[in-house]
């Protein structure tokens, strides 16, 4: 994981850091989210995770997570979810 994570979800014994979110990375998620929030959460997250095959291994089953993450990102930079 990396050592300055802006967020971290812990979870069944692993520990998930995701870096803090350009403009631009903001923006394109904002753009999809109304179309397609599970894919947007899902591409949103996967730019952000350190551990992409893990993540993306973890997602595959419970997509619901990306969802979750991306509402915590948001909200920790004062978006209202």
């Amino acid at each position: 994981m990396a050592s300055k994570a802006f967020y971290t979800l812990e979870l069944d014994n692993q520990a998930f850091g995701f870096k803090r979110p350009t403009i631009a990375q903001l923006d394109r998620y904002a753009a999809q989210l109304s179309r397609a929030p599970i894919s947007a959460s899902l591409d949103f997250c996967m730019e952000l995770v350190d551990n992409t095959e893990a993540w993306g291994q973890l997602v595959q089953d419970r997509p619901g997570l990306a969802v979750r993450v991306a509402s915590a990102i948001t909200e920790a930079m004062g978006f209202t979810v």
